[in-house]
């Protein structure tokens, strides 16, 4: 079980009733008279130093009758690790006060009566619980309970502090090991040529492992070429020695697989005289141990690596050195692949590709790069309608701006865009107050020349009369003009529509200008539609071609449509040229009715037939055209 578990599960240990011993110092028991420290100071694994530090502690606290060491397995077992004195008593009684003690992970105590009780305590690491010891023993008073306990808690903590020392020195072994791997592959991405790297390899992995020599070569089917020898800058390539190397990476290379002499855990045990060229090498180098790698990238061997060593490698070694050559045959092929020249490595896609498309393997992808090859047939000769794709607005057929008549303010602002109006509807009303008084100014004026005119004629003035009517006529144009102005300040629908553009209502008493576009008023039953043609396919299209209208506010609906009027003039929008487009929508009432000006979506125009491979591919030929005779070429 580990840190924080809830439960523990204690194996191996079962047994009925507990016995109680005589004493501590009975001489029948066959652990009492043990050297422990003896035993702990020359402990070459860990059951003897387990057994050793157990003996130690019982015979430390007295009154102990019997010992018991759980150390964690796997999952939430523990089983026994020591027992003392007689390793062969079961020790199933005690099961019960070590789970506790797991599971609360903190000491325990139970009281058996009669003067005897068992205690635990947990091996509490920085990151995992390691175990529990559990002893049984003849309680002596409260002073000799607290003196065993504080024993008890001591020996405990100085095998936790060993546990974790021994953790500690397992994950720097584990971290140096990588650090080495990670050592290899930069210095091999780092060096230029293929020899170079093969010599950074070697001597690194001589220089890091327990081993005598290491040599690496290359493998071209049955051909192995000694490339570098740790140690030495230069070699014999016929010298007795490279040869039966040579000939022991050949074996492994043959064989595909990792040969090791003699085999990891069997070095007492392996003959003296072995058929095979690795045992032929090992004796003739006078080593202890011999390891052949073969390198593999992608299914093909392209090099050996060759480690003696001058004592039998562990297990962990031989598994760190297979890991090694799992990581390096790649960057080491890359190496390889770089120094063939053109031909070589045209003769290689060649061979490759031949392999696999006549080779047995893939049939699947072989049967889909036919099934693929039949469609590309049919594209480049089955002919389809090509419609032109753009995007599409709807506006009124006949469009009327509503401007102001003259400068003035807006008093009132009666409609807004989307708001359906009837003939006559006021939209807006300008600020009329300055007209008035100036109606009121030229009434009265009138009045006045009016008066002097009746005056003239009964003096019988004929230059006074003239002079008169015309200051009469002048005053009465003026007027006609401020009730013809204060007429117009009512900007009025000119047809029944809707408004598509213009919003007032937070403009009141804001200036307008004369002659500016107040409103925007479309008619509600006759729409056209404004398609933004790309240049590359504004030649494509003529009048009178059909196509059809989707709107994104009515994406179930297709609208029927047919190409009315083609401006020659361009438009430059977000870095695209375009041509205006104007086609005209064929629509039922009904739908009319869910249509409304200003609504967007794409419309497809038929630009004749062509294969279905040109359709696809006519964008990309063109541009490729383009940019080749850009470029000159």
């Amino acid at each position: 079980m580990s840190g924080g578990a809830a439960s523990a599960r204690v194996v191996g240990a079962v047994a009925s009733e507990p016995r109680v011993m005589a004493s501590f110092g009975s001489g029948d028991e066959p652990e009492m008279a043990t050297d422990f420290w003896s035993l702990l100071a020359n402990a070459r694994t860990s059951e003897q130093l387990c057994r050793a530090w157990l003996g130690i502690l019982c015979q430390w606290i007295p009154g102990t009758q019997a010992g018991l060491l759980l150390l964690h397995e796997q999952g939430d077992s523990y089983a026994p690790a020591a027992v003392w004195p007689d390793p062969e008593r079961d020790m199933a009684f005690m099961a019960g006060i070590a789970q506790q003690a797991l599971v609360e992970r903190r000491g325990a105590m139970q009281d058996e009566g009669d003067g005897l009780a068992q205690w635990a305590y947990p091996l509490l690491g920085a990151q995992q619980s390691y175990g529990v010891v559990v002893l049984h023993v003849v309680v002596r008073g409260d002073a000799a309970m607290r003196e065993a306990l504080r024993l008890l808690h001591w020996g405990a903590g100085w095998l936790t502090g060993l546990f974790d020392r021994r953790q500690l020195l397992e994950r720097e072994h584990k971290l140096g090991r990588s650090g080495l791997l990670q050592d290899l592959l930069l210095g091999v991405m780092n060096e230029a040529a293929a020899e170079d790297a093969a010599r950074w390899v070697v001597n690194r992995l001589a220089q890091a492992l327990p081993s005598r020599s290491v040599m690496l070569a290359r493998a071209d089917n049955r051909q192995i070429e000694l490339v570098s020898v740790s140690g030495s800058a230069g070699f014999d390539q016929r010298s007795n020695l490279l040869t039966v190397a040579r000939e022991a990476m050949r074996e492994a290379v043959l064989l595909g697989e990792a040969q090791c002499f003699p085999t990891p855990g069997s070095a007492h045990e392996a003959p003296l005289l072995a058929a095979s060229a690795l045992a032929d090498y090992c004796r003739e180098a006078g080593a202890a141990a011999v390891m052949v790698l073969p390198l593999q990238h992608q299914g093909q061997t392209h090099a050996a690596l060759l480690l003696a060593f001058d004592s039998p490698p562990t297990t962990e070694l031989y598994d760190f050195v297979q890991t090694a050559a799992l990581a390096l045959a790649p960057g080491l092929a890359l190496h390889r692949l770089a120094r063939r020249n053109l031909a070589s490595h045209a003769h290689s896609a060649w061979v490759d590709a031949r392999a696999a498309l006549l080779g047995p393997r893939h049939a699947g992808l072989k049967l889909a790069g036919l099934a693929l090859a039949v469609a590309l047939a049919l594209a480049a000769l089955v002919p389809v309608q090509h419609r032109v794709s753009a995007p599409a607005t709807i506006e009124g057929r006949v469009q009327r701006a509503a401007v102001a008549p003259f400068g003035g303010f807006v008093q009132e602002a009666k409609a807004r865009a989307g708001d359906a109006v009837k003939q006559g509807d006021v939209l807006a009303r300008l600020d009329d107050r300055e007209l008035k008084l100036e109606d009121l100014k030229w009434t009265a004026q009138a009045e006045l020349t009016e008066r002097k005119l009746r005056e003239a004629m009964a003096r019988s003035d004929a230059v006074a009369v003239r002079l008169a009517q015309a200051e009469h006529q002048q005053t009465q144009a003026e007027l006609a003009l401020v009730r013809e102005r204060l007429a117009r300040t009512s900007i009025v629908a000119p047809f029944d529509g809707v408004v598509v553009k213009g919003d007032l209502s937070q403009q009141l008493g804001a200036p307008v200008e004369q002659g500016k576009v107040l409103f925007e008023i479309a008619p509600l039953d006759s729409y056209r539609v404004v398609l933004k043609v790309d240049e590359r396919d504004i030649t494509r299209l003529r009048s009178e071609r059909a196509g059809e209208l989707v709107l994104s506010g009515l994406a179930g609906e297709h609208f029927d449509l047919r190409v009315a009027r083609i401006a020659p003039v361009a438009t430059t929008e977000n870095g695209v040229n375009a041509f205006r487009v104007e086609a005209a929508l064929n629509a039922t009432p009904a739908q009319l009715a869910r249509i409304q000006p200003g609504m967007e979506g794409v419309a497809k125009v038929e630009a004749g037939e062509h294969s279905l491979l040109w359709v696809g591919l006519h964008r990309f030929i063109d541009g490729a055209r383009y940019t080749l005779w850009s470029l000159g070429l």
